[in-house]
């Protein structure tokens, strides 16, 4: 744990309380979207320093520091935030999904939201690490932090001689190993979404062009950490945008919020789950009433004005109410 700053105040909370390691979905929720601000007080946790995700008496989940820390009476896990993404997406945020309308009518028949694995999208970059011709640097990087861990024992344990030799192949067995563990980050499940307070025209031109019959539909943050309630590992926040050629993406579950910084125009919030590691799937349903998720459907505006009508009658077939309107990007000028 090199690096962290532990304080008298926090070891007095390990030293009240063993960590559990029982993370519910609501939990999960509040240690994204609070990241590294106590839920109690409202400050932000010390550089360095480690905050605590936990339960209360009542079982309400808790993000918290160790000055507020008497209000936990379980503590699920220590979150040292320090160097890690901040995901965090205010609930009320809008967010929105454009697609063509062959797609919008499979969401209604299936009563639900299928999640596809990312190594099934067309970008490339999804779960990338870095550039190609920069990989050098970072495996050096890696093979320098092994070479550190394992000549470097915790007090107590007796030395253990090992030659340059024995060192180093350890050192490359550890960095494939952490390689190809890396990998499966493609496998994950991830939902895309805008986060916008109105629309944007250039995603209709991107997902439902002029010769694409298409629609939008509007939600908000909170109700996509709603969908994974029954998923203790959903994860929904946004994503980050890096510069390859200056920056890696960051590691563990996190870097599948990382993309290129060439799409920042997305401004893109995912809703984000594990799959199977020994039998992944191409993609997964979250069956959820989908009244409850949906607050608009918006028309593209690049639609005959016949469809409009279609949408609705659509819509009421599968007995759904949702709030129709055409794109206020259809709206008339006046000089």
């Amino acid at each position: 744990m090199a690096g962290i700053d532990l304080q008298p105040a926090d070891k007095a909370v390990f030293g009240r309380l063993k960590s559990t390691g029982h993370i519910t979905h609501s939990l999960r929720r509040v240690m994204t979207q609070q990241w590294n601000r106590c839920c109690v007080c409202g400050k932000a946790v010390t550089h360095n320093r480690p905050a605590f995700a936990g339960y209360d008496t009542s079982g309400i989940p808790l993000l918290v520091g160790a000055e507020c820390a008497d209000r936990l009476s379980e503590l699920a896990t220590p979150v040292y935030w320090t160097g890690k993404l901040d995901l965090s997406v205010p609930d009320r945020q809008f967010v929105w999904r454009y697609m063509d309308f062959g797609k919008f009518v499979t969401m209604l028949k299936q009563r639900g939201l299928f999640v596809p694995a990312a190594d099934t999208f067309e970008d490339r970059f999804e779960g990338a690490i870095g550039l190609a011709n920069r990989q050098v640097a970072w495996d050096q990087f890696y093979l320098d932090f092994f070479r550190q861990a394992v000549t470097t024992l915790p007090p107590g344990v007796p030395p253990q001689v090992k030659s340059e030799d024995e060192i180093e192949v350890e050192c490359k067995r550890l960095l494939n190993d952490f390689k190809s563990d890396s990998r499966n980050i493609r496998k994950t499940l991830v939902s895309c979404w805008h986060a916008n307070d109105g629309e944007s025209e250039a995603l209709w031109r991107l997902y439902c062009p002029p010769s694409t019959l298409g629609i939008a539909i509007k939600t908000t943050a909170e109700h996509l950490w709603s969908i994974g309630a029954a998923r203790p590992d959903v994860l929904v926040g946004r994503v980050h945008y890096v510069d390859f050629a200056k920056a890696f993406a960051s590691n563990d579950i996190e870097r599948i919020f990382c993309k290129r910084a060439s799409l920042r125009h997305e401004n893109e919030v995912r809703l984000v789950l594990s799959n199977d590691r020994k039998h992944p799937t191409p993609g997964a349903l979250i069956p959820y009433d989908l009244n409850l998720l949906i607050q608009q459907v918006v028309v593209s505006p690049f639609a005959p004005s016949w469809f409009s009508e279609t949408v609705s009658d659509v819509i009421g077939k599968y007995g759904m109410g949702f709030n129709v309107r055409s794109s206020e990007l259809a709206d008339e000028p006046f000089y």
